[in-house]
């Protein structure tokens, strides 16, 4: 049963009857006002829970006291009952905060049911609401629900969590994000159109049409995505379905009659919220509420509008003003009415219609809004006038007549059309290339949103796969059985296709590894992932860096097409301080020597990864590695980088720059160098390639008394 809620009923124009006692009767208390003037001490002293406004929709009588009591009482639940189906007048009441527009008679029993359908909606939208607090400075959530719309009011108090301080009014902001949501659903993952859904909610067969597509399998398994995004002075919602889309544009800008019945919740959504943009084909909307100001708030008093300002407002118009009283007399008869009629003000005012000249009377009779003056020596004049029946609140009714003297206009819209029909097919022709290059752009404006949509959403994909990557690559770097190990990793772009690894071996063993696939972007990063997946479920349960490579080949070339792998491997051996390795085509190490300065390189046989069945990889071994020797591991990048005049920067020039540097330097501080030759020796902000260097020193256990040079062993994934 209904909380017996008090209600004022407000009738500036006479229509509710005896409504107010019968309401009384039902043990509802009602208050009743026929005055304008009435209800506003009423309201102060007993603010009731529900207040009725009754209106015709050919008067202002209804409007005017809507907006009092907008201003004066504002939050207050409001049902409008109108004489007739008007959208106009539906949107405006919704812009002023009506929760509900009946069509009259109203009843008890129309009352009572609108009392239980408002206080079911604040019951599931308005139960459970945590207190907000004012110290929350921003906050991003992201929601995903299936089409259960029993389960709404749980995610939207997830959604409108805290956002008090950007919308205080709380309860509109849920019941605006509830129609975008249940749009979302309906109209969106089921399909439903708006006809489709006023039709069958005309017929009563909604209910049913909603359950069978729910049991669709093409629908029932789509989602709806709420995203959150607020700080200290806006509020954004974004909503994305896995509906097919509609063409918004038309939609929305229909005669707002047609919303009647459906379409009302898109509305009040729009009436609501700073901001409603659809985006793409439809099934994304961004919803944005600003910071509004609480309630509290003192407003400026409106100014009253003095009659000495209406009469120097009537003489500046630029067009002829007449008004004609409800006793059919001329009261107004303007400054510009003088001069396009050449009809003194003295001559018209004060006098009956029946008695004012020929011209004034052509005015105000309402047949067409053109009217042709001709006759008297005087050349013939066009009017161009507009009609309108006002009923002030004080009382009266008044006719009012806008003219204004449009033979030139006329005249020149004449001689243009004569022009026109002299070059018709240029005309034709002209408004053909018209037509497509307004489509063209319209297209193109289309095709440019739906293009920035996806690159925002593909340059934070890259961003994620950005770090999933780094993610992927050792992110510590320290002794290893031995060997003191520096890496460095700078994709071209957000990922690459190089890649480094390194695995304890047990007993004392190591081993290496550098990578470069084939290409840059997703697919190289994709390909690489793989490699390392393979390469750490393979290195720990073979002994040979040949058969690691012949494995690692059959194994990626069923998958890689057209891609390949470049690698070189290298099991470090800390008991017989000695180096095993194998190379699958990748630009040859370079093995420092201290003891001599000698650099070389560590060359073998062997193809690309996954270019052939049998690689042929070459497995060597280099014994008496010293302490204080370094091997330095790193991709085509380096060697193949050009400077301005495309001279490459080649294995010579890295030679140089390797033991130039080991000579002062270890560690980071010396891949610091190399990058900083290789940079500079390039002349451009960035690299064409991914640049990938991997330094290993050995031995870190060797006796204290020797000399070598100090470094942390430090290094990292640089990002793009």
């Amino acid at each position: 049963m209904n909380e017996l809620w008090s209600i004022l009923i407000i009738d500036p124009v006479k229509a509710s009857g005896g409504l107010a006692r019968r309401l009384s009767r039902k043990g509802y208390p009602a208050i009743h006002s026929s005055a304008s003037r009435g209800w506003p001490t009423r309201l102060r002293g007993r603010k009731p829970d529900l207040v009725f406004v009754f209106m015709n929709s050919r008067e202002e009588r209804g409007m005017k006291t809507l907006h009092d009591l907008h201003a004066s009482s504002p939050g207050s639940c409001v049902v409008v009952a109108a004489d007739a189906v008007d959208g106009f007048l539906a949107l405006e009441c919704l812009h002023l905060g009506v929760m509900d527009y009946l069509v009259r008679p109203v009843t008890v029993d129309t009352v009572e049911e609108c009392i239980a359908k408002i206080q079911a909606r604040r019951r599931c939208l308005f139960a459970g609401l945590a207190p907000d607090t004012a110290c929350v400075l921003g906050e991003q959530k992201r929601l995903r629900f299936e089409n259960d719309l029993e389960k709404l009011p749980s995610y939207i108090d997830q959604a409108v969590m805290n956002a008090r301080n950007i919308c205080p009014d709380i309860d509109m902001l849920k019941m605006a994000l509830s129609e975008m949501l249940i749009n979302a659903v309906e109209h969106g993952n089921l399909n439903i159109g708006m006809e489709e859904k006023a039709d069958a909610v005309r017929k009563g067969t909604f209910d049913a049409l909603l359950k069978e597509r729910l049991k669709n399998p093409d629908y029932r398994n789509r989602t709806v995505t709420l995203q959150v995004f607020m700080d200290r002075d806006m509020l954004e919602y974004v909503i994305d379905d896995e509906g097919d889309g509609f063409d918004y544009h038309r939609e929305f800008d229909p005669d707002p009659h047609a919303h009647i019945g459906s379409g009302l919740g898109v509305q009040l959504a729009r009436n609501f919220f700073d901001e409603v943009i659809y985006e793409g084909c439809g099934n994304r909307v961004r919803l944005i509420c600003r910071r509004r100001h609480q309630e509290g708030r003192e407003d400026e008093p409106v100014p009253m509008i003095r009659d000495d300002f209406f009469m120097a407002l009537t003489r500046s118009l630029p067009s002829g003003l007449c008004i004609v009283s409800d006793r059919d007399r001329v009261v107004t008869w303007n400054r510009m009415a003088e001069e396009i009629t050449t009809i003194e003000a003295g001559d018209v005012i004060g006098m009956a219609i029946d008695e004012v000249p020929g011209i004034v009377r052509d005015l105000l009779a309402d047949t067409s809004d053109r009217l042709t003056m001709t006759g008297g020596g005087v050349e013939t004049r066009i009017f161009e006038k507009t009609i309108r029946t006002i009923e002030p609140v004080t009382g009266g009714r008044y006719t009012v007549v806008l003219f204004a003297d449009a033979t030139e206009a006329v005249r020149r819209h004449e001689e243009m059309e004569r022009l026109l029909m002299e070059s018709v097919e240029t005309r034709d022709l002209m408004e053909e290339q018209a037509a497509r290059l307004t489509i063209t752009l319209a297209e193109m404006e289309e095709k440019n949103e739906i293009i920035r949509s996806q690159n925002q959403r593909m340059i934070g994909e890259l961003e994620m796969a950005a770090r999933l990557q780094k993610s992927l690559l050792p992110d510590t770097f320290e002794n290893l059985n031995g060997v003191s190990f520096t890496c460095r990793y700078i994709p071209s772009i957000h990922i690459g296709g190089d890649l480094y690894d390194v695995v304890d071996l047990g007993g004392g063993q190591s081993g290496f590894i550098i990578a470069d696939v084939s290409g840059h972007g997703v697919a190289a990063a994709l390909i690489s992932s793989m490699f390392k997946m393979s390469f750490h479920a393979l290195a720990a349960t073979v002994a040979s860096p040949t058969i690691l490579m012949h494995m690692l080949n059959r194994e990626l070339k069923p998958v890689l097409d057209e891609d390949y792998i470049t690698a070189f491997f290298v099991m470090t051996d800390r008991c017989s301080k000695s180096i095993t390795y194998s190379n699958a085509g990748h630009p040859t190490p370079l093995l420092f020597k201290r003891a001599t300065g000698e650099i070389r390189e560590l060359d073998t046989d062997g193809f690309f990864l996954g270019s052939f069945d049998d690689g042929c990889y070459e497995e060597k071994a280099e014994t008496g590695i010293e302490r204080g020797d370094a091997l330095l591991l790193y991709t085509d990048c380096i060697i193949e980088t050009e400077n301005g005049a495309g001279e490459p920067y080649g294995k010579k020039r890295l030679i140089a720059c390797f033991g130039h540097a080991l000579l002062t330097m270890r560690g980071n501080d010396v891949i610091d160098a190399i990058e900083a030759d290789v940079r500079a020796f390039n002349c451009r902000e960035s690299l064409d390639d991914d640049f990938t260097v991997m330094l290993l020193e050995f031995w870190e256990e060797a006796d204290a008394g020797e000399d070598l040079p100090e470094g942390d062993g430090s290094g990292g994934f640089v990002e793009f």
